[in-house]
């Protein structure tokens, strides 16, 4: 009798799952069968200003950013994002909030969210893009490119005024409502004139004349009547507007004025924004310059806010990142207390970092090495850019000189608690550095071969690197097709693979298996050769007959994946020496691969917008699917549960989950002509479907795990787990 149940409870999870990949069968069409796209790393915000909002009831203050389709909500307190809106069909373009709604514009449309999260309200009427919002009481303003201003009731979402201007007269560039003005609101243009109208009676009430240069910031001073006024010359004006009278003057160097901020605890300080990332503070009392914050972003700061009544400046730019800094020591300048930041430029290699699939290494563009994980944000931490610096004869650092980008590198974390583990090459640049994960910073040793980088007239440049599975060597190879073997606690050389050079083209790829036991090699003239590890002699050589682009070696199954310049794949078997596959199928250079954990799938990423994956026992294409932009690089967990993708001019790390995990996938060959269908990259909140599915799943294994426990003797009770484990996750 109590074998029963048991026998129903299977059945029922057969079922379950049965139904559940013929549904995935059914739907072939839709994108990838094998990845779901689940959520985005590392975007935090974009050029535009971010929002500050106070909650009275929670009694905090909260920040608001827009990242591309929809926005983020962050604690002032902590910087831990509470809340991600629901994204819109194209990217935000003006951010706005009052007290309980928060405005987004999307082309001509304007968006109003509630609770952070969904679209309440929508307003159209425009015709060009809107690029201010101001909210304004029951209503709202929004003022489009062509300068048509335009009031909604927010509510009911009717127009309630709409006013016209003239773009080659009166060009709208800032809105401002001043305080205490009832139903009037502030314009400055950008031919310089400034317009006072009030929109209850739709009357111009005042203009001033200006000062001869075109606005780009309105902001409200903590005093009645007083705004302050920036302008395209660098100049900030501190103006009564009740008796239209100048009361100061300042001027940056640095350009045009992008932000303005008043701080509100008491001291009088003026705070302003430049396109080049610095902040200058005035004292308003002594009419001054207080002091300078360079180099506060390394783009132009887009918004500025004082928290009120604290002494808090929070800043954020177009290099992604927000930054909270402190005034709280002697000399009234300011520094960080607390920031979210990400890659400010496009990344160009990923790579996990450990076996716990919980940290992602990224290079970018921008010159930094960064860390990002995937369990929580705050694991976040940046490594740092690559710098040298240049000695004087009694050995003392004189200049400092960064590095140029990293193009590529190789991490391992069996020795990285005793010395460095991470080795990268940068662009155009011979000399390889180290890095070092625990400490967060730049390593001690800068890897070059003297004999070769004395000739600076050649050209020569590092283009791969590896480090050994045990993290006491790393092997560097060149564009000139010398192969050198580095120890990296010391730094010192250790041989040269090869004679005079390994290869006669520039080496394209370079692997050590996990025995240490062979170095192998590809160069641009279509060879392959192997190397013994210890004595760098040459052992055996393999003709491809086209070069290669890239090469990457799965050390615990010996398979060695070959990308060719023909947009061909072959995989090698390092034991027999062999080509075991042969791929086609990619319309464009192959910009990555990567392995599954097991070594059972090649998965590989193309110009062609598609990334592909390739079932090496049977030989087939299983999966394949069509992206917006190409992938630059990707990488598997080593848990295999998620893959990682960073694509051309995006600044995120894209994160796609392994369905073979909790659902049961039909992994069947597609046709030579297979045609992907485009899926959208995932945002910055998990992707429902995937989760609610994994949820379900596991809801219910918990659920029949427990119904069995009372009636299944001890022995049985393993059997039966073993049953379960074959039906949900297939045969070990």
């Amino acid at each position: 009798m109590c074998y029963l149940p048991i026998f129903l409870c299977l059945c029922s999870i057969g079922e379950m799952m049965s139904d559940a990949g013929a549904l995935e069968s059914e739907e072939p069409s839709k994108g990838s069968g094998l990845f779901a796209g689940f959520r985005v790393l590392g975007l935090y915000c974009n050029h535009l200003a971010h929002v500050l909002r106070y909650h009275r009831r929670h009694r905090e203050f909260y920040l608001t950013t827009a990242v591309g389709k929809s926005f983020h909500t962050y604690n002032v307190k902590k910087l831990g994002i509470v809340a991600v809106s629901n994204a819109l069909p194209q990217n935000i373009m003006c951010l706005a909030a009052d007290r309980m709604l928060v405005f987004a514009s999307c082309d001509a449309l304007l968006h109003a969210f509630a609770r952070n999260k969904e679209v309440v309200h929508t307003y159209s009427g425009h015709r060009t893009d809107i690029l201010f919002i101001l909210p304004f009481g029951d209503h709202v303003i929004s003022i489009d490119s062509e300068s048509i201003l335009i009031i909604w009731d927010v509510q009911s979402e009717e127009e309630y005024l709409q006013l016209d201007f003239d773009k080659t007269v009166f060009a709208i560039s800032a809105v401002l409502h001043p305080h205490t003005y009832m139903n009037k609101i502030l314009l400055g243009c950008e031919q310089g004139p400034l317009q006072l109208w009030n929109v209850k009676s739709n009357k111009l009430l005042y203009t001033f004349p200006g000062w001869g240069a075109g606005v780009t910031v309105l902001e409200q001073a903590p005093a009645v009547d007083v705004i302050a006024i920036g302008l395209v010359i660098g100049h900030i004006i501190v103006h009564n507007i009740k008796f239209d009278e100048t009361l100061m003057k300042f001027q940056q160097d640095w350009g045009p004025i992008t932000a303005v901020s008043f701080r509100t605890d008491g001291h009088p300080v003026l705070a302003a924004g430049s396109p080049v990332g610095h902040i200058g503070l005035w004292d308003l009392e002594e009419k001054k310059l207080l002091g300078q914050m360079r180099d506060a972003h390394s783009t132009a700061i887009s918004g500025m806010s004082f928290v009120q009544g604290e002494p808090l400046l929070i800043t954020n730019g177009a290099d992604n990142a927000i930054r909270v800094w402190i005034f709280d020591g002697p000399g009234g300048s300011g520094r960080l207390l607390r920031y979210r930041m990400g890659h400010s430029a496009p990344p160009t290699k990923i790579r996990h970092h450990g076996q716990n699939g919980q940290q992602i290494l990224s290079a970018s563009q921008d010159g930094t090495l960064q860390s990002f994980s995937t369990v929580h944000e705050r694991f976040n931490k940046s490594l740092g850019r690559g710098e040298c610096y240049s000695k004087n004869k009694k050995g003392l650092r004189n200049d400092t000189m960064a590095l140029p980008p990293i193009t590529t590198f190789a991490t391992e974390v069996a020795r990285q608690n005793d010395w460095d583990g991470i080795i990268a090459c940068h662009q155009g640049y011979v000399t390889c550095t180290t890095w070092n994960y625990q400490k967060s910073t730049m390593g001690i040793h800068k890897l070059n071969p003297k004999d070769i980088s004395k000739n600076k007239s050649l050209g020569i440049y590092a283009t791969v690197v590896d480090i050994t599975s045990c993290g006491n060597f790393a092997v560097i190879g060149l564009s000139t097709g010398h192969v050198d073997k580095y120890n990296m606690q010391s730094g010192i050389h250790r041989g040269r693979y090869g004679e005079k050079k390994a290869h006669e083209g520039c080496i394209r790829g370079i692997a050590v298996d996990g025995l240490n036991q062979f170095t192998i090699t590809t160069g641009s003239e279509g060879l392959i050769k192997f190397w013994k590890f210890k004595t760098t002699t040459f052992v055996y050589s393999i003709d491809l007959s086209t070069s290669p682009n890239k090469m990457l070696l799965h050390r615990d199954s010996g398979i060695l994946g070959i990308a060719m310049d023909d947009f061909g794949i072959k995989v090698l078997d390092i034991e027999t020496r062999k080509i075991v596959r042969k791929y086609s199928g990619h319309q464009g250079q192959i910009n990555d691969m990567t392995f599954s954990p097991d070594g059972r799938w090649l998965i590989t990423a193309s110009m062609d917008c598609t990334i592909r994956t390739w079932d090496l026992p049977s030989g087939c294409l299983v999966d394949c699917f069509l992206l917006d932009s190409a992938a630059v690089s990707i990488t598997m967990s080593p848990t295999g549960d998620f893959l990682a993708s960073c694509h051309v001019d995006d600044l995120g790390i894209y994160l796609w989950c392994n369905r073979s995990l909790f659902s049961l996938v039909s992994l069947r060959p597609l046709p030579s002509d297979y045609e992907p269908s485009v899926i959208t990259l995932p945002g910055t909140c998990s992707t429902e479907g995937s989760n609610l599915q994994m949820i379900n799943f596991r809801e219910n294994f918990c659920f029949v795990t427990i119904k069995m426990r009372p009636v299944v003797p001890k022995l049985f009770k393993s059997t039966a787990h073993l049953v379960l484990q074959v039906l949900i996750f297939g045969a070990p």
